[in-house]
């Protein structure tokens, strides 16, 4: 399956996303320090979702290499910064020039009803007056993954630390904070709907 979806933020940010389908990419072009990560994967879904990663990103620009900091955050040997994510047959990287970003994306599943406890906290609770869709709660989701993956700070609280102001259906817009004692960092939401999977792009509005 070629490249799947492009979405053009501004001149230099995008997000790019990868239809997966399993025995599709090898590993042989992987680097060392890759395969060693490859490895590691339990499932061939998950290997096949990183194989994707690279293969979107050698698409970009052949000579990008990815590499991970100590809380697992990935970076590129490259004045642009990236954020990747995946789930079930969507795998997505998005590449900025902006310092904080992050991106998230999500199959909508009923499930999610059962663990909004977990993640939504108070006023949360209140914005959504009591009955929200499905598309709200991942909404409210990914919101809170993207800006945890922005952060990229490992013992976050999606309940405690991450607040989301609101969501708006209609726009695919949203705001959110990152709140650590008197440290309040704002983030800037967009969100893109593709099939049944629900795509969000946190970034600070410099």
């Amino acid at each position: 399956m070629p490249f799947l979806k492009e979405f053009i933020i501004n001149e230099k940010t995008k997000i790019k996303l990868w239809k997966v389908m399993i025995g599709e990419l090898s590993p042989k072009k992987l680097n060392n320090e890759e395969k060693k990560l490859f490895k590691l994967k339990k499932s061939n879904v998950l290997k096949e979702q990183f194989l994707a990663t690279r293969e979107i990103l050698e698409l970009e620009n052949s000579d990008y290499i990815i590499t991970y900091d100590l809380d697992g955050k990935p970076s590129l040997n490259s004045e642009f910064n990236i954020s990747i994510s995946h789930s079930h047959e969507i795998a997505a990287i998005a590449i900025s020039n902006n310092c904080k970003i992050g991106l998230d994306v999500q199959l909508k599943e009923k499930k999610i009803f059962n663990i909004q406890h977990k993640f939504l906290n108070k006023s949360e609770i209140l914005n959504i007056e009591g009955n929200p869709s499905i598309d709200v709660l991942t909404m409210i989701w990914t919101s809170k993954e993207s800006i945890y993956k922005a952060i990229g700070l490992k013992g976050i609280s999606f309940s405690e630390n991450i607040k989301i102001d609101k969501v708006t259906e209609k726009d695919k817009i949203g705001k959110g904070y990152y709140i650590n004692g008197t440290e309040k960092v704002k983030f800037e939401l967009k969100f893109f709907y593709l099939d049944e999977y629900i795509v969000c792009y946190a970034y600070q509005n410099l």
